[in-house]
């Protein structure tokens, strides 16, 4: 039997999610609902479970998305962050000079 009330609530959620760029929360859904994401099949029978499976499907792709986005500029973040700490090291004795 299909699940379209848990469906629907987690393809609201993660749009929810999606529209307001909360990493923690896209990160909490996808781990949260794993096994029901891959244990969903989409049944030319059942059209509207079909639909909502379609659209979880592009909700998820933004999602994966805006994680990708999300960690890129996490690690040109860090990698600015070690660059800037290199060139102050560099300089390390003009703390010690008057």
């Amino acid at each position: 039997m299909h699940d379209i009330g848990r469906l629907s609530k987690l393809v609201d959620d993660l749009q929810q999610a999606v529209l307001s760029k909360d990493i923690e929360e896209i990160l909490h859904l996808c781990s949260e609902y794993n096994d029901f994401i891959y244990s969903l099949v989409p049944e030319k029978k059942h059209a509207l479970f079909s639909e909502k499976v379609k659209a979880l499907i592009v909700i998820h792709q933004s999602a994966v998305q805006l994680v990708k986005e999300s960690h890129l500029e996490m690690q040109d973040q860090l990698y600015q962050s070690i660059k800037v700490r290199k060139s102050i090291s560099k300089y390390k004795g003009i703390k010690h000079a008057e």
